[in-house]
C-alpha cells in the first residue's frame, strides 16, 4: 500500500526542498593492488578515504566549511623538507609508546610563556660543557629524598671571584671595598702588599 501511495504522489511532493541538494550515492573506485578510493558526500560535507586491500582505512581526506581535515594511517610516515618545515596549531599533542629522539644539528632555543613542567619515571640525565642555573626575580629549590651531593675542583658559596684570597688580611680588604662602593662614604687607609684602600666611614 505505500509503495503504489509513493509511486500515485506528485513529483513535487518527492522533489527536494528550496535550498536542499539531494547527497550523491557513494562511489568506490577499485584498483589493481586491490586498494580502493570511496568518494561520498553527505550534506555539505564531502569525502574522500583510501582503503588498504585488507579494507583497512588508510586515508580519509574530509572537506567541510570549516575546512579541510586530513587523516593518515600507515605503518610508517616520513616527512622531509629540504629547506623549512613549520607546524603551527592552537594546541599541538604528540603521543608515542615507545621511545623518542630529538636530534638537532645547530641550536636549539626552548621558550613556554606559561610554566615548563617535566616528568621523568626513571632518571634523568644533562650533560654539557657548562650549565648555569637563573632565577629572576624569584628562587632556586633543590629538594632530595636521599643525599646531595656536590663535586667540583672548588665550591663556591657567596665567595670571592678567582683568583681567591691566598690570605685573610686579602679576603678582608676584598670585603672592605665592597662595603665602600656600596656606601659610597668612605675614607682611605693603607694595608700592607695591597696599598691604599678606601672603607667606609662609620
Amino acid at each position: 500500500m505505500k509503495d503504489d501511495a509513493e509511486k500515485n504522489a506528485p513529483a513535487a511532493a518527492l522533489a527536494p526542498a528550496r535550498g536542499e541538494t539531494l547527497a550523491a550515492p557513494a562511489r568506490t573506485i577499485g584498483l589493481a593492488s586491490g586498494r580502493s578510493i570511496e568518494i561520498e558526500e553527505t550534506g555539505r560535507e564531502e569525502r574522500i578515504q583510501v582503503r588498504g586491500a585488507d579494507g583497512n582505512l588508510v586515508l580519509s581526506l574530509r572537506l567541510t566549511d570549516e575546512g579541510p581535515v586530513l587523516s593518515l594511517s600507515a605503518v610508517s610516515l616520513e616527512i622531509a623538507a629540504q629547506k623549512h618545515l613549520a607546524l603551527k596549531s592552537e594546541t599541538l599533542a604528540i603521543q608515542t609508546s615507545g621511545d623518542a629522539t630529538l636530534d638537532v644539528g645547530g641550536s636549539l632555543h626552548e621558550r613556554a610563556r606559561g610554566n615548563a613542567i617535566r616528568e621523568v619515571g626513571k632518571a634523568s640525565i644533562e650533560r654539557a660543557r657548562e650549565v648555569s642555573v637563573e632565577a629572576a626575580p624569584g628562587g632556586v629549590v633543590v629538594k632530595a629524598n636521599d643525599d646531595v651531593s656536590i663535586t667540583g675542583e672548588r665550591v663556591r658559596l657567596n665567595s670571592d671571584d678567582p683568583p681567591m684570597p691566598l690570605t685573610w688580611e686579602e679576603h678582608h680588604a676584598r670585603q672592605a671595598k665592597r662595603l665602600a662602593a656600596a656606601a659610597g662614604r668612605t675614607h682611605e687607609i693603607g694595608v700592607p702588599g695591597l696599598g691604599p684602600i678606601r672603607i667606609p666611614e662609620r
